[in-house]
């Protein structure tokens, strides 16, 4: 089922019965409801009491016994209310957003890497939570409006995320946070970082020991992530992160099929590596070959995020598996997303550095460097240079990849102004590779917290897992390099579960080629709605250098072709906010399974959840 919650905080007696009143025939029955805090969910949402106090929204599991919870006794309740929630950072994981009512302050916290949303705007002290854009807009009664520089940060700065929004006054809690709501103001404060994880002091030795907890827990969390689904349907790539997502259903013997997209014109034909997988695990495999049309861009569906991250790409990628999961009798999509980025996906001499800085061998930093050349296809005395050349300026922080490309200077100052992501500002460590690796997860935190939308709001990618991710951090980067190859524990965990040449293979096809073709496909579309579009007229995008490109009949270069659909697809989201600006006057629809849209099977219930 779709999560969508609304929370009030300091609410004012009026506009508390008003969210009242309007939750009876909207939403099941408010859960919490008293002076300063009201609280509702969509039907069938679940949500656990904290007593009189308190209330968590979402899917709940415990670290213990890595199930599915849906009630608390009493005097854990207690124990995560006199911490003001930061219990259930430290015993608790999954999907959920928490608030807690204290004599004081209100707080309201985010799982790290949860994937449902946690937005909220603020008016003289009064608060506003919701799930998503639309249901804020509903209980807040206060239209969606774009924040244009908002916009320029999110071009500017890529996979990253800001705790403000695309959409005006709405701000986000990010996972792992704490909104503390105290009279008129809000500060946001640190609960969980990647830095307080502590990283093991095990020698190569226990590898073996790594790999045997990696691959326990990746199987365990997929297990719980998508305990609710009786036939997944698994977007199996070919690629290392979904043939590790099939090993884990397969090592639970779960009932699963298996879905290969051939994009138009895509670089690489995985479809061998896609049949080895379901081949080693008896399980059937649907190959299918997306249309031309799926080149057009007209057609989109609303992605309905905070923020213009959604891409044409995906969007027909997983519209289009939606239909073979309907035909299939599948009840979720699953996929491997992000799972790069929790193993450490790393192609720089940064680790290097940081098997220099812990005073291991140079036997060690030696044998690190070949593996890291390797994978290049650098010499191992270029890899040794970088790597001694960034431990000798271990102190510098790290440098986030941006991207000013067909943005004007102001909209790029504007952009340079807002505050990077709090985990790349800490660095006490002094760790180059390390620094690397949780800038990978500030990449994969963005992926998943983005939450569902479009034809992804009913995918589930349960490698973002946050036991999965801390046993991973606490593997020094060093450690996941070799046969020349990155996430090498994570194939060393796998390497008996799934085909050799699956494990080890280093290449994988790229969808460069396939938006080669969508620009080409849509050139003239793109040129007459992005020229004189909502961007171009805001001042957000450069128009002269856009028009340079589209206009210019010889070959691309770099990769200027994919910049020109990534706004393309921004300035189709903020049509989209301008197009459905009013707040809707009922709760606002987005349905769960069944579904006319997906046309996906009931999911079945978790029997271990009680």
């Amino acid at each position: 089922m779709a999560q969508r919650f609304t929370i009030g905080i300091n609410l004012g007696q009026e506009e508390q019965a008003r969210l009242r009143s309007r939750s009876i025939v909207a939403a099941s029955p408010a859960p919490i409801d008293r002076p300063g805090l009201f609280a509702c969910a969509s039907h069938g949402v679940e949500a656990i009491r904290l007593l009189d106090a308190g209330l968590i929204v979402g899917a709940v599991y415990c670290r213990d016994r890595m199930k599915r919870i849906t009630v608390l006794p009493p005097q854990e309740c207690d124990k995560i209310l006199q911490t003001n929630g930061r219990r259930l950072i430290e015993r608790y994981w999954g999907d959920w957003v928490a608030v807690i009512r204290a004599q004081d302050a209100a707080f309201l916290l985010r799982s790290p890497f949860g994937a449902l949303p946690c937005l909220y705007r603020s008016n003289a002290g009064a608060t506003i939570v919701a799930s998503d854009i639309d249901t804020l807009a509903w209980a807040s009664d206060m239209a969606n409006s774009v924040d244009y520089g908002g916009v320029a940060f999110q071009l500017y700065a890529g996979d990253m995320r800001s705790a403000e929004t695309c959409i005006t006054g709405v701000h986000e809690v990010r996972g792992g946070e704490v909104a503390v709501f105290s009279g008129k103001s809000a500060t946001h404060e640190t609960l969980w970082s990647p830095w307080m994880v502590p990283q093991s002091s095990r020698r190569a030795t226990a590898a073996d020991l790594n790999e045997q907890i990696l691959r326990e827990l990746a199987i365990s969390c997929v297990a719980a992530k998508t305990s609710r689904t009786s036939n997944p349907l698994v977007m199996l790539s070919g690629g290392l992160d979904s043939s590790i997502l099939a090993a884990c259903l397969a090592a639970r013997g779960r009932e699963f099929a298996c879905l290969n997209l051939v994009a138009p014109a895509a670089a690489g034909d995985e479809r061998n590596y896609a049949r080895a997988v379901a081949s080693f695990a008896a399980r059937e495999l649907t190959e299918r070959n997306m249309p031309d049309q799926a080149l057009g861009l007209e057609s989109l569906p609303a992605s309905r995020l905070p923020r213009p991250v959604a891409r044409g790409f995906e969007q027909r990628l997983f519209q289009d598996a939606q239909t073979v999961a309907a035909e299939l009798g599948c009840d979720a999509i699953v996929d491997g997303g992000g799972g790069d980025n929790v193993f450490c996906s790393l192609q720089s001499a940064s680790p290097a550095a940081d098997c220099l800085l812990g005073g291991h061998s140079l036997t060690a930093f030696w044998r690190t460097c070949q593996e890291i050349g390797e994978m290049a296809h650098a010499s191992v005395w270029h890899v040794a240079w970088k790597a001694l050349s960034r431990a000798a300026h271990r102190s510098r922080p790290y440098r986030w990849s941006t991207s000013s490309s067909l943005l004007p200077p102001a909209a790029v100052q504007t952009a340079r102004n807002r505050k990077l992501h709090p985990w790349l500002a800490d660095n006490e460590e002094r760790l180059p590779g390390r620094a690397g690796q949780i800038a990978l997860l500030v990449a994969a935190q963005s992926f998943i917290e983005d939450g569902p939308a479009g034809t992804k709001d009913k995918v589930v990618s349960p490698l973002v897992s946050q036991p999965l991710i801390e046993h991973c951090l606490s593997i020094p980067s060093w450690h996941w390099f070799e046969n020349g190859c990155n996430r090498a524990v994570a194939r060393r965990a796998f390497d008996r579960n799934l085909p050799h040449e699956v494990v080890w293979r280093r290449g994988k096809g790229m969808p460069d080629s396939f938006v080669v073709r969508m620009f080409e496909a849509n050139r003239s579309y793109i040129r007459d709605n992005l020229l004189d579009g909502l961007l171009a007229n805001e001042g957000v995008i450069c128009s002269s250098s856009v028009l340079r490109i589209l206009d210019d009949p010889a070959p691309f270069q770099g990769q200027e072709f994919g910049r020109i659909v990534r706004l393309m697809d921004a300035e189709k989201w903020a049509r989209e906010i301008r197009d459905l600006s009013s707040p809707p006057p009922t709760w606002p629809s987005r349905g769960g399974y069944p579904n006319a849209h997906t046309g996906l099977a009931s999911p079945a219930q978790d029997p271990d959840s009680r």
